[in-house]
């Protein structure tokens, strides 16, 4: 069953580099997320749907071209406001980010996507079984076993729009939930 989606995850990198120290890479990277978070809460966003993900310091030693302290922190941005995930983007780069990693669409709450998707299986193994029995004279009168299977909730990436000039906006599309029951009838004539 496919559903629209009512949630935008925007993962983001705030890199930044230091020839000659790594507190300096470090506070620099610091600076920038402050000026980062601070542009994405200025939008509406709770700080609480701002959650780290990843970070990385790291030293590449000469004689390569570019030697020195690298810092590579890694945030998600979560929004109800599926509207808002390009103005997120959008502000994020303003503000200092260095990577978008991916913009996702999906459930905020899968639970009952997945219980429904659950349900409309059962429904359609009774619907095949009930028709397989009648074209052999059976009828079916219970069930010997029922095994659930996979939920299967995809987040589909956003599609970008085009626009040469202006705010970033995104073609959502829709999630598909999926989930296989395995079920055993027990038949008559």
């Amino acid at each position: 069953m496919t559903l629209p989606p009512d949630q935008a995850v925007v993962s983001l990198t705030v890199e930044t580099y230091d020839g000659h120290s790594s507190s300096a890479a470090v506070g620099s990277n610091s600076d920038i997320y402050n000026r980062v978070a601070s542009a994405i809460t200025a939008l509406g966003v709770s700080r609480d749907d701002i959650s780290f993900s990843s970070y990385y310091v790291s030293y590449t030693a000469p004689p390569n071209n570019r030697s020195g302290y690298t810092v590579d922190r890694t945030l998600s941005v979560k929004t109800n406001n599926l509207g808002l995930a390009g103005r997120i983007v959008d502000a994020a780069t303003s503000a200092g980010a260095t990577r978008i990693n991916g913009v996702t669409f999906g459930l905020a709450d899968t639970t009952a996507a997945a219980t429904q998707a659950m349900q409309r299986a059962v429904a359609d193994a009774t619907a095949k079984a009930t028709a397989i029995a009648a074209a052999a004279h059976l009828h079916i009168v219970g069930i010997a076993s029922v095994n659930l299977g996979y939920s299967y909730v995809p987040q589909p990436l956003a599609r970008m729009a085009t626009a040469v000039h202006g705010p970033t906006t995104f073609e959502t599309g829709n999630t598909t939930v999926s989930q296989t029951v395995n079920v055993v009838f027990l038949a008559k004539p």
